[in-house]
């Protein structure tokens, strides 16, 4: 062999290997701009291609967990004689002194249940032209699919549904002994399964203090992550495909900013909220569960600092409520009428510095309606909610509540509130509850001499006694700080103020909420909250910036310099917004349009809306 052959066939071999490797580049470069799925099948044989416009709402794959359920036994308790406190006395004489012992953990102790598959005779309807694909439009005769070959106990009508034989609703003589430091009851039954706290919503700043703005950021994300805060129901029912049309719907809500009732500015999304609202009142269904004593359960009160819960229940249980519907199956929430506040007068020690066992009691209710019924497990509570008014609601329902959606007065981001899910309740103090709305109105802007104004107990927590070390006392003439001032009738004194002050200082006692937020915007003055991480009520809908100041804790020693540079075209402005949001914050004995009940439920509503997922 010549010397030069072997070189030969080294150079042709190498221009053989280009060119099979040019050829093959141009196939696949080919087949990824023609067939886009058929590339992945080169190198994967396992990827299957999927398609983001399917319509399917079956979940596969998922194993479906089953046990023997024991029905929810109460412990013996024996009974107390509670007598209700006079709430008449007037703002901070109803604060509950007690030390909080409570966790801030809260873990849950049981894993959650993995939805099931939807059943394959599920009348999904088909999606029409206009809304995305996999958004199911409405049928008339859709049916429930249930959660497996045993179907769940039957929906209740006007008549309630059998209960099972051993199943007994806690009653005030059925709950733990007040005594006991045992957070379980051994005869207690699994059927509630709870998922464990949503970690994903406060992402606390390094200050430990979360402004305004990134509360607002907060639940966006949380909007935006709505499939992890919300645990997809085992069976599919017709509200849960008109939450879904609903959802669309105000998502894509026609631009409205022309509704006299409705001034654009004190809203997030003015255009939104309408939508919305006008969704609610057409065909939102709320099922009220009649099991329960009084009087925990189904005794409102109506006057004091804790009247919020009580209205609620009181309006929503009237026989008259167009939202409340005796059948079940047509519900899209369920509400839980107890009261926080006669919880802890029926059941707490005095100075026994322990809540167990009124969590306790919480923890049998639920277990009984979840035996009796099948609402509660289908979505692990998701499709629930409370009103709860009292300080120690959000520590006594972190555990048992964790999907539920919780309506609560103390809306403090450190105890647990989950932006998106819970709602921030408007804390009002009542004095009359036969005419809620007496007194209400002040002076206009030019007729307010006073720069600002607060009084209250000064042993309520740490920042009232700061606040009055730096403008109590007549330390500076502009700003009327003092501790409570005396008693008159009517309790005059502290409503002239409110009624003649540029600003009413709304300042956190032991809690972060304070009847005072509700109480300036009642007297048309504009409210300054000094409250680090206090949710304000209706956050999801209101721009509060545009009518209320925010001042920071550490930021009390330049309050008044603050306040200065507000200019006054600014002030004029914010107290003309005050009164055009009073309407929202108002009771009526006979609810009104816009008003503080029908907000609440909003709120519910449209948190329900964003977190449903099929």
């Amino acid at each position: 062999m010549r010397p030069e052959f072997p070189w030969l066939w080294k150079v042709e071999s190498r221009r053989l290997l280009w060119l099979m490797g040019l050829t093959f580049a141009l196939i696949v470069t080919f087949q990824y701009i023609e067939l886009p799925n058929s590339i992945s099948s080169l190198f994967s044989s396992s990827k299957i291609p999927f398609s983001r416009n399917s319509t399917s709402l079956t979940r596969h794959g998922q194993r479906q967990s089953s046990s023997n359920l024991a029905p929810a036994m109460a412990p013996s308790f024996p009974p107390k004689n509670a007598t209700l406190v006079d709430d008449s006395g007037g703002g901070d004489d109803e604060e509950v002194e007690v030390d909080k012992i409570f966790d801030t953990k809260g873990n849950a102790t049981a894993p959650a249940v993995s939805p099931s598959q939807v059943k394959e005779n599920a009348t999904a309807p088909a999606a029409s032209a206009e809304p995305p694909a996999a958004l199911p439009i409405l049928k008339e005769n859709a049916t429930a699919p249930v959660a497996s070959a045993k179907p769940p106990a039957s929906l209740p009508t006007s008549n309630p549904s059998p209960v099972k034989e051993n199943a007994t609703t806690p009653t005030t003589s059925q709950v733990q002994d007040k005594n006991s430091t045992k957070t379980d009851v051994p005869g207690a039954s699994p059927v509630v399964r709870f998922v464990p706290d949503v970690k994903e919503n406060s992402k606390m700043p390094d200050s430990g203090v979360m402004s305004i703005s990134e509360m607002s950021k907060q639940l966006r994300r949380n909007r935006i992550s709505h499939n992890r805060l919300a645990k997809k129901p085992k069976w599919v029912t017709k509200p849960d495909l008109e939450l879904l049309q609903a959802k669309y719907e105000i998502e894509n809500a026609p631009i409205d900013d022309k509704d006299p009732l409705l001034y654009a500015p004190l809203y997030r999304n003015v255009s939104i909220f309408k939508r919305s609202y006008e969704l609610m009142e057409k065909m939102l269904k709320v099922y009220v569960y009649k099991e329960g004593d009084k009087p925990i359960m189904h005794s409102p009160i109506l006057r004091g600092i804790y009247a919020s819960e009580g209205w609620f229940m009181k309006l929503i249980e009237s026989n008259n409520n167009k939202f409340v519907t005796k059948d079940a199956s047509k519900a899209h929430l369920f509400y839980l009428p107890f009261s926080s506040r006669m919880l802890e007068v029926t059941l707490y020690v005095q100075d026994s510095h322990s809540h167990r066992n009124l969590i306790q009691y919480l923890k049998d209710y639920i277990d009984f309606i979840s035996v009796k019924y099948p609402f509660w497990n289908r979505t692990s509570g998701a499709d629930h909610f409370l009103a709860a008014c009292h300080d120690w609601a959000p520590s006594e329902t972190r555990k048992h509540f964790t999907k539920s959606i919780r309506a609560l007065c103390n809306s403090d981001v450190k105890e647990g509130f989950v932006f998106g899910k819970d709602t921030s309740l408007p804390e009002t103090f009542v004095r009359d509850p036969k005419k809620p709305l007496s007194n209400i109105g002040g002076k206009s802007a030019s007729q307010r001499p006073t720069l600002a104004f607060f009084a209250g107990k000064p042993d309520h927590g740490y920042l009232r006694p700061i606040l009055l070390s730096y403008w109590g006392n007549n330390k500076d003439p502009d700003l009327k700080i003092f501790g409570k001032l005396p008693r008159t009738k009517g309790n005059k004194n502290y409503l002239q103020f409110m009624k003649t002050s540029k600003y009413c200082i709304c300042a956190k006692g032991f809690e972060v909420n304070s009847p005072r937020v509700v109480e300036a915007i009642f007297y048309d003055c504009v409210p300054v909250i000094i409250s680090d991480n206090f949710v304000p009520p209706f956050f999801e809908v209101l721009n509060w910036e545009s009518f209320a100041l925010f001042v920071a804790e550490k930021d009390v020693p330049n309050l008044k310099k603050i306040l200065m540079s507000v200019s006054e075209r600014r002030y004029k402005q914010m107290q003309m917004r005050v009164k055009r949001v009073q309407k929202h914050f108002l009771w009526h004995v006979r609810p009104e349009k816009y008003d503080m009940f029908h907000m609440i439920l909003h709120s519910v509503w449209f948190n329900r809306v964003f977190q449903i997922s099929v």
